[in-house]
């Protein structure tokens, strides 16, 4: 879309059902600026997780969620989308007030 932004973009599927990477505080959920809804999530002091392009967003403000909690779901219609189609998920990790390399937070795994 020609915006540069500090995070990283997922394509999902339609409705894609989206999970709390670690355990967090979840410090704010709903739409913000043009990131549509989104959710911060406070895993550390000093770090916080942006979520923005749900379709929904599962929580509140002030509630803990464990690894694997389900935060939302991604917008579109699995049905209606048949072609493959996909959403965006846009992600972002901030220490103080500073966006960070997300990468070491994340491991690759392999499901047997």
């Amino acid at each position: 879309a020609g915006i540069a932004r500090p995070g990283l973009i997922l394509a999902t599927g339609p409705r894609a059902l989206v999970t709390a990477p670690a355990a967090a505080t979840i410090r704010y959920v709903g739409p913000l600026l043009d990131y549509g809804n989104v959710m911060i999530l406070e895993p550390d002091a000093e770090i916080l997780l942006v979520l923005a392009g749900l379709g929904e967003v599962y929580g509140a403000e002030g509630e803990v969620v464990a690894a694997g909690d389900p935060l939302g779901l991604m917008g579109g219609d699995a049905e209606a989308a048949p072609d493959g189609r996909t959403q965006t998920l846009y992600m972002e990790l901030r220490q103080g007030d500073a966006p960070v390399d997300p990468a070491p937070w994340f491991a690759a795994t392999s499901e047997g």
